[in-house]
């Protein structure tokens, strides 16, 4: 029984990983890392002033993030860019923002 439960549990491990892998240059602990980065991303951006009220996409791979959505103003997204860019783990930030 406990051969089975051994067996049972890895086979359920590689299952979990090969769900968690979105890229095929991204393991499991890089997705992971790159959902932290969106989360961190997507709350700075939540709290950040005059940006609260605006919708952003937020999409992490390898530490390099994507915004895309839009702004209002030239400055709002100048600001999502830093505020982006000045998040713990990113690397790189591409912003895709439109002014509208």
């Amino acid at each position: 029984m406990k051969k089975f439960v051994i067996i049972w549990g890895f086979v359920v491990a590689m299952l979990i990983n090969g769900c968690l892998a979105v890229s095929p240059n991204e393991g499991s602990e890089d997705f992971m890392n790159s959902a932290i980065i969106t989360s961190s991303v997507k709350a700075r951006l939540a709290n950040a002033s005059g940006l609260e009220t605006l919708s952003f996409t937020v999409e992490t791979l390898n530490g390099t993030v994507l915004l895309s959505g839009f702004a209002q103003t030239q400055e709002q997204k100048d600001a999502a860019g830093r505020v982006a860019d000045n998040t713990e783990g990113v690397q790189r930030v591409i912003n895709h923002i439109v002014v509208q």
